[in-house]
């Protein structure tokens, strides 16, 4: 399974339906799994905290950070084919809420993988990412969608 952790709650309709249309597409097990959100920098640990609550020994954790590393989308797919063949547990991705994610999060995590060197809005981050899960699974069975 692939699960994605993210912080606070979608209320952006738009993105929401953006988000469900590639989870319907994805043609692998996968869950959204959102922790509450807090509003100052002290929140940062409460959800670093909710954050590895969700997260088993097993698992093989990927956050979402400026800091990481950058793929192509064809690396990408690699990378999670990859992930897939030599870890049987889940895969988990990890996005922060607007202060970032706790050391916690980062000393947990097995890679750090950047999408770009600009910042997202979060909300905005998990269409985003969504939408390149959904690609990277089209790149792995040849589709045109792709291109």
């Amino acid at each position: 399974m692939i699960k994605l952790i993210t912080v606070g709650k979608m209320n952006q309709k738009y993105l929401n339906e953006g988000i469900k249309y590639y989870q319907k597409q994805i043609p692998y097990k996968f869950e959204i799994i959102e922790v509450k959100d807090g509003k100052d920098e002290q929140a940062i640990k409460n959800e670093g905290e909710a954050i590895l609550k969700q997260i088993h020994d097993s698992d093989f954790v990927i956050a979402l950070a400026i800091k990481g590393q950058m793929f192509s989308s064809e690396e990408f797919s690699q990378k999670i084919e990859d992930t897939m063949s030599y870890h049987t547990n889940d895969i988990v991705f990890v996005i922060g809420g607007s202060y970032g994610l706790s050391n916690e999060v980062y000393e947990r995590c097995q890679l750090l993988i950047s999408f770009s060197k600009m910042t997202f809005p979060h909300q905005m981050m998990r269409l985003i990412f969504i939408e390149q899960l959904y690609r990277a699974f089209m790149i792995m069975k040849n589709h045109p969608y792709h291109k």
